[in-house]
């Protein structure tokens, strides 16, 4: 009996012994999950093996493989930062030479128009707003068909039709953007001013944007030709993963 333990010791295998795994599986969001199905154990000395596998079916068997496939994760995601911070640096660009180029100078419509409302505001407001924005947008070759209320320009596609696109509040607004406020119970004529570069002007001269204490909605308009959109050419799409 002494024999058989004294050989069964030196072949390295103990008096009872099980097979089996640890499987690690990598899962979508590059995370590692770790399961044991099944491990090798001895009571004297046994011996264990673990086998990790990817989604794709490449296995690797050893801590050092882990850590190799960890790094090459790691280092496909910076390579993807870095990918996404460059089209993000040429977007921004472009913009810049997009809203350098888009710019209406002294002699464009929206300038012309600006112009004309600024040289007649009035000191104080007379309620005319309507009046003298569409005068100065007339007067600037814009053609549309005149409404009585300042909020129609927008609700009733005015402005769209004399070639004015609809952009989002908080851009920055440059000459000859135009502002129509909505109607109100207090208000039922809405509002309508024009940038004339420094200031909004309708039938008199603002002090801000807001013709109204409290809050009101509104909506902002440029004319179509000066719009700038950066997705015409295609930059957006660049930035999409391949």
């Amino acid at each position: 009996m002494k024999q058989a333990l004294l050989i069964l010791s030196v072949l390295g295998m103990g008096i009872a012994q099980t097979s089996g795994a640890a499987e690690t599986t990598f899962q979508p969001n590059n995370t590692l999950s770790h399961t044991i199905t099944n491990i090798s154990t001895s009571a004297n000395y046994g011996s264990s093996r673990n086998i990790y596998s990817t989604n794709s079916g490449a296995h690797v068997y050893s801590n050092d493989e882990i850590s190799q496939a960890i790094d090459n994760l790691s280092a496909h995601a910076k390579q993807k930062e870095y990918q996404l911070a460059s089209l993000t640096s040429r977007l921004s660009y472009e913009q810049r030479q997009q809203q350098a180029s888009r710019v209406p100078d002294r002699n464009s419509a929206p300038a012309i128009a600006a112009a004309n409302a600024s040289r007649v505001a009035l000191s104080r407001s007379s309620g005319y707003c309507a009046r003298y924005v569409r005068k100065a947008l007339q007067s600037a070759g814009y053609k549309f068909t005149p409404n009585p209320s300042a909020y129609q320009y927008a609700s009733r596609g005015t402005l769209a039709q004399a070639g004015f696109t609809k952009i989002s509040n908080d851009m920055e607004p440059q000459v000859g953007d135009v502002v129509v406020y909505n109607r109100t119970s207090s208000r039922p004529h809405g509002h309508i001013q024009i940038f004339d570069g420094n200031d909004w002007v309708s039938d008199f001269r603002q002090n801000s944007i807001s013709p109204y204490s409290g809050t009101y909605s509104y909506t902002t308009w440029r004319d179509s030709q000066y719009v700038d959109d950066a997705s015409d050419r295609g930059i957006y799409l660049a930035m999409a993963d391949k």
